[in-house]
Order: C-alpha cells, then sequence, then structure tokens
C-alpha cells in the first residue's frame, strides 16, 4: 500500500477531519500540551492522510468514537499510526503496547503502521500488527501487501 497524500486523497476531506479532530485537542490543556491549533492541525493531518488512504481507497470506515481511527471490512476497530522511517517503528510499537494494556482505552486489537515523508508526501504501509494480549505482531510486512 502506498499512496501520495497530495494526489491519491480528497484534500478537502482530509483538513476537514484532521480539523475537526484538532479542536477536540486543542479544547483541552492535557492534550493540547502546549501546542497551537495549527501545529496541532499539523500532526494530526500527518496521521489523518493514512486513515483517510484506507476509507477511500480500501473501504474502511471512519471509527465515529472520539480519538479512534478506522474500522476495517470485517468490522474490526484498527489504529492507524504514521512514523517518519522504519527506525521509528519500535518506539510506535512501545507506546501503543502500553495503550493497549490499560484496559479503560478500549485500545484495538489491530494496528497498521505507515512511513510517512513529510516532504514529499509519500506514505507506505509498513506493517500490520495484531495485539496478543501483551504486545502488538507482525502479521504482515510491506512487501507482502
Amino acid at each position: 500500500m502506498e499512496f501520495n497524500a497530495k494526489t491519491d486523497l480528497d484534500g478537502q476531506a482530509l483538513y476537514a477531519r484532521a480539523e475537526a479532530e484538532a479542536k477536540l485537542i486543542f479544547r483541552k490543556d492535557s492534550t493540547r500540551r502546549g501546542r497551537s491549533l495549527e501545529q496541532i492541525i499539523e500532526t494530526v493531518l500527518y496521521g489523518h492522510a493514512a486513515e483517510l488512504y484506507l476509507i477511500e481507497h480500501h473501504n474502511f470506515k471512519d471509527d465515529p468514537h472520539a480519538y479512534k481511527d478506522v474500522i476495517d471490512t470485517d468490522g474490526n476497530q484498527v489504529e492507524v499510526k504514521v512514523t517518519e522511517g522504519k527506525y521509528y517503528v519500535q518506539h510506535v510499537l512501545a507506546r501503543c503496547n502500553d495503550a493497549a494494556k490499560e484496559t479503560w482505552r478500549k485500545y484495538p486489537e489491530i494496528l497498521y503502521v505507515f512511513i510517512g515523508d513529510k516532504e514529499t508526501c509519500d506514505y507506505h504501509l509498513h506493517g500490520i500488527y495484531h495485539y496478543n494480549g501483551e504486545q502488538f505482531c507482525l502479521q504482515t510486512q510491506e512487501d507482502d501487501v
């Protein structure tokens, strides 16, 4: 799965979706963390590009719950993360493992990790992971998709 956020997505839909979540984040000091609304929108746009790609090109659905990502074609909640390079994937996985252990979060058991280039807006799926009750384990790697 590869795409370019500028050429392969509906830019207006991407911005509207990201802005709506950014405003929710901005409303609380704990989630705002000293950032301006514009900074939050920029961060959310980066991650939402992968979510919108799954919605527009792979028939996923937007998860209607606050701060949740997408629902796959089988009806499973999917967490989507985007990072700048392979070198950071282990850190993303560690954060997701910690979040999944906090049962109050109801964290999805399926995780898609994309690598996104902020300069070119090119994205590719790095891997699909499933939570085994202790950690996210690789199910499908980028070369298999």
